[in-house]
């Protein structure tokens, strides 16, 4: 089995401060969770392996395949809005990290259950207030 690693940074105040002891599940794109992950001091998970197709898939112009997976990351902490990335690829051989700035749950921001979804497409840097990634996306 081919696979590519990740790793997720999770911040608060714009990527200053990191933020420990924050929940990071990793699902695949049928929705299962394959990694439920906790943040340490300096706010990093462990990096995880996940599956990825074979990186020989790109070298094909014609192949009808993706040459990554999808992942959808769940990143939540009490205190904190909780953030949702769709759409973060995995390549073969290849190793991410996914930055995460938390917003802290105030009078203006605490909209009771509400979650921060933050959508990724092919070829699309992160977010401003996401920082720098080294994710192929």
């Amino acid at each position: 089995m081919t696979t590519g690693t990740l790793q997720v940074r999770v911040t608060t105040a714009d990527g200053v401060m990191p933020v420990s002891d924050a929940t990071v599940k990793v699902r695949d794109a049928l929705g299962h969770t394959v990694h439920a992950l906790t943040t340490d001091t300096n706010g990093m998970t462990v990096v995880v392996a996940l599956f990825a197709p074979s990186r020989t898939l790109s070298l094909s112009p014609h192949t009808a395949h993706l040459a990554y997976s999808l992942y959808e990351i769940m990143v939540t902490h009490p205190g904190y809005v909780p953030q949702f990335v769709r759409g973060v690829q995995v390549f073969d051989g290849e190793g991410g990290l996914l930055p995460v700035d938390l917003v802290p749950r105030t009078a203006r921001t605490d909209l009771g259950d509400s979650v921060n979804v933050i959508e990724l497409s092919p070829m699309q840097t992160p977010p401003r207030g996401m920082g720098q990634s080294n994710l192929p996306f």
